[in-house]
């Protein structure tokens, strides 16, 4: 199996630590009141990484940037964060905190100008797009539109931009753990010079092992080590190749 990144995912509403299922937000499972010390616990595991979700930002609703921030403070994993970032001044608030990439989703599609500003500002680089979908096309807006466009037409539009990472989310799959939807994947790890990180329904490390042999870069996994029905010491040592 060849190595592969496995994130932890911390989703947030109202400073709580929570799973939607399938994506909807009156159905939530809240985890714990403290996401700071859920991000150290996750850091002394190992994890490479921890993606987090301002789900109420996502949402139009409010935001928890200041509890973002007191993560980024207190652990030293590369982070990623996402949710409501659809403006450039979102991005500038979050400039001097200890955040590696910024997940992009709405304002690809719905605000090309503003996208576009953000790319010629910071950078491709600085970026992942999350490509969250119902069937094989992008859902955005909290998984609430349908862009009618499919997973792969979007990411070679993004990769003409610069853009090379993507996280693809079945959104009928997320927080189910019902394992993930590996024909999309498939067809996305087929893009040339695409790193794909998965996320939704992955619960097992044969979960993880079937994504490793597509070629997925990462998963981020979010109710199966909080529900703890995958064992994070095995994963971790298997998606690390020792």
């Amino acid at each position: 199996m060849k190595a592969m990144e496995v994130w932890a995912s911390i989703d947030i509403i109202s400073g709580k630590v929570v799973r939607l299922v399938r994506g909807d937000p009156n159905h939530v499972i809240v985890y714990s009141d403290d996401p700071v010390s859920t991000a150290c616990r996750w850091e002394r595991l190992r994890f490479d990484g921890i993606h987090i979700i301002d789900l109420d930002a996502a949402l139009g609703r409010g935001n928890n940037f200041n509890c973002i921030k007191k993560i980024a403070e207190c652990v030293n994993l590369p982070i990623q964060v996402g949710g409501g970032i659809r403006s450039i001044q979102v991005l500038y608030s979050y400039m001097n905190t200890h955040i590696s990439k910024f997940a992009l989703g709405t304002v690809v599609f719905k605000k090309p100008e503003v996208f576009n500003e953000m790319l010629e500002t910071f950078g491709p680089e600085r970026f992942i797009v999350a490509l969250d979908f119902k069937g094989d096309s992008v859902v955005i807006e909290g998984w609430r539109s349908d862009t009618n466009i499919k997973v792969v037409d979007a990411m070679r539009w993004l990769m003409d931009k610069g853009i090379r990472s993507f996280l693809l989310t079945d959104v009928e799959r997320d927080g189910t753990l019902l394992g993930p939807s590996l024909r999309t994947i498939a067809e996305a790890t087929g893009v040339k010079g695409a790193l794909i990180y998965a996320a939704g329904g992955i619960s097992s490390i044969n979960d993880v092992v079937a994504l490793s042999k597509l070629g997925v870069k990462g998963v981020i996994l979010g109710r199966a080590i909080y529900e703890e029905t995958i064992n994070i010491e095995d994963l971790l040592s298997i998606a690390r190749g020792l």
